[in-house]
């Protein structure tokens, strides 16, 4: 059974090229979310582990790759993929000018592994249409958790305002 995976549209800029016009691109829509309780109910359901021991584990996990990433190290989780930090910082000319203070921060990526990354090769696409739809031609949602106001966000689910790579 494919997976319909519902999209809308955001405006953004080409910041490697600030002549070029703005363009729009397709931005994930997400269909709810989970908490803890939920995954730990969901867990148990799917195997002999009992709910409150699943969310014994869930934490103690957490903990256990914060300590890794304190200590530079991936944490790979078997199928599931790895986690592992990553810098953001200024450029510098040469190598020896590299130096701690241009370091802005760290972040945490995933690597799924390969059923996730199969799952990801299988889904459908689908435009969102909110349900109060009037035909806006911009597709600005309302209710989009977001941008309550509708307008589209330059840097969604980022902070640091990463745009897209046209090429992709």
């Amino acid at each position: 059974m494919a997976k319909v995976f519902s999209f809308t549209s955001v405006l953004r800029k080409n910041m490697l090229d600030k002549e070029k016009p703005d363009m729009y691109y397709a931005l994930t829509k997400s269909s709810g979310e989970i908490d803890i309780d939920e995954m730990a109910e969901r867990i148990q359901r799917s195997s002999t582990v009992n709910w409150a021991d699943v969310l014994c584990v869930l934490p103690a996990l957490q903990t256990e790759m914060i300590e890794s990433f304190k200590k530079a190290e991936i944490v790979r989780l078997g199928g599931l993929g790895s986690f592992y930090v990553t810098l953001r910082s200024s450029g510098a000319l040469i190598p020896k000018d590299v130096k701690e203070g241009l370091i802005k921060g760290a972040r945490v990526r995933f690597r799924p592994g390969m059923e996730i990354k199969n799952v990801l090769k299988t889904l459908e696409y689908s435009k969102y249409k909110p349900e109060n739809s009037d035909g806006d031609k911009n597709n600005g949602d309302k209710n989009d958790p977001e941008k309550p106001d509708g307008t589209p966000n330059p840097n969604p689910g980022d902070d640091d305002g990463e745009t897209p790579d046209p090429a992709a």
